[in-house]
């Protein structure tokens, strides 16, 4: 499968500094999968077409009920664009 382009906004660019490298890593593992399926995430209704906007959510660690999120858009045929980071403590589902 091929993967899709990313990149970063500069509200993301900037909010990736202020994560712990813990955190950074999660966000890691989120963009690989964010780059082999856009729709991994949960569409945010209403976006503006073609674009479709998403979350994605992944935990910390395996025991955590701590995660970060990523908010991203897509655009078909020409990749995603990474919104914003956050954590957010919540559990996962």
């Amino acid at each position: 499968m091929n993967e899709i382009p990313l990149e970063e906004a500069e509200p993301a660019r900037k909010a990736f500094g202020e994560l712990t490298e813990g955190e950074r890593e999660a966000v890691r593992v989120a963009l690989v999968a964010i780059a082999r399926d856009p729709a991994v995430g949960r569409e945010i209704p209403g976006w503006r077409p073609p674009s479709l906007e998403y979350t994605y959510t992944t935990p910390l660690a395996a025991d955590s009920a701590e995660a970060i999120t990523v908010v991203y858009t897509h655009t078909p045929g020409l990749g995603v664009t990474v919104v914003y980071y956050f954590r957010d403590p919540q559990v996962v589902d």
